[in-house]
């Protein structure tokens, strides 16, 4: 188990207890549906970030479990519609819901797991509740951002943050904010945690990004080289279209609209010869050193220690 871990385990077990208790029982397949994605258990990084921000800020109050269990729930339905969306076939080295189950199916077991997160933030105050609604909104911005640079060799690096800003490092900062919130913590410690996260949260999509063409899919649990076949402008695509000598094929390759399982990995090996590896994994350290600069106001205590191996974990982590 990871060293960051440890200081919270007991509350992340009562997040498991909380999403395991949550599920809807009136219907069995739809419960069985619930089950299946949520019982495949992920990296925790969003509700362990709410509740280390919440006990990095001096607080105790037990609604924190709830509120972090709805960050987990919230980020799995968003797997569901995404998974739709790419017509993935493997999710944490399971079948994705809709290839098990049916998409039609998916579709509803997606929308009610929002539901169920929201309902679990429905009695914060309204400071919590915009906080959280914000996130979604810009995970939705970003998805529609995405969309329209996928196959698209002129997208730039510029444009690839601005996308994982809204779809990953948004949800992050809002579940790290909402900790410090309901600590009571004032403006200042709370714009530390928020920027903590939010740095983290950007360098956790970047090595995220980077597994899909570096990393071991017995470890990864997911297919490599997805990203390719899908046409979606992650960094080290971008990286790689800018090399002077492999760009150009990588580029050919990238604005396809049906790319082979050959060209793909084609352009997986091009990938790797290019100098894109090297640049993302600096690229995130940049962030990981951004966010563990940012908690400079807090005090020691084991939970910004864990909060600076969390960031550590999240760039050295292959899977």
């Amino acid at each position: 188990m990871e060293g960051w871990y440890t200081s919270v385990s007991g509350e992340l077990d009562s997040v498991d207890s909380v999403i395991r208790g949550i599920v809807p029982i009136n219907n069995p397949e739809l419960a069985e549906m619930c089950g299946y994605i949520l019982g495949s258990r992920g990296k925790r990084i969003r509700p362990a970030i709410c509740i280390l921000s919440h006990k990095v800020c001096g607080g105790n109050d037990k609604k924190i479990i709830d509120i972090a269990a709805a960050f987990e729930i919230i980020h799995n339905a968003t797997l569901v519609h995404d998974d739709i969306n790419d017509n993935s076939d493997i999710r944490r080295g399971a079948k994705t819901l809709h290839k098990k189950y049916t998409v039609s199916k998916a579709i509803v077991t997606g929308d009610l797991l929002f539901a169920m997160g929201f309902n679990l933030i429905s009695t914060s105050s309204p400071e919590v509740i915009n906080t959280a609604v914000a996130a979604s909104e810009a995970m939705a911005d970003s998805e529609f951002i995405q969309k329209d640079h996928e196959h698209t060799p002129s997208v730039t690096d510029a444009d690839y943050l601005r996308i994982i800003h809204g779809k990953t490092a948004m949800p992050i900062f809002a579940s790290a904010r909402i900790g410090a919130l309901i600590a009571g913590a004032d403006a200042e410690l709370t714009e530390a945690v928020s920027e903590y996260a939010m740095n983290t949260g950007m360098a956790f999509q970047i090595v995220d990004d980077l597994l899909d063409i570096a990393g071991d899919a017995n470890i990864t649990g997911k297919a490599i080289g997805s990203d390719i076949l899908e046409g979606k402008p992650t960094l080290p695509i971008i990286y790689a279209m800018q090399d002077p000598v492999h760009g150009n094929r990588i580029r050919q390759i990238f604005s396809r609209r049906n790319v082979s399982n050959a060209e793909a990995s084609e352009a997986l090996d091009l990938i790797k010869r290019t100098d894109a590896v090297k640049r993302c994994r600096k690229n995130a350290d940049e962030f990981v050193t951004k966010a563990i600069d940012a908690l400079a106001p807090l005090q020691d205590s084991k939970y910004k220690r864990s909060m600076i191996d969390l960031s550590r974990f999240v760039a050295e982590r292959d899977r």
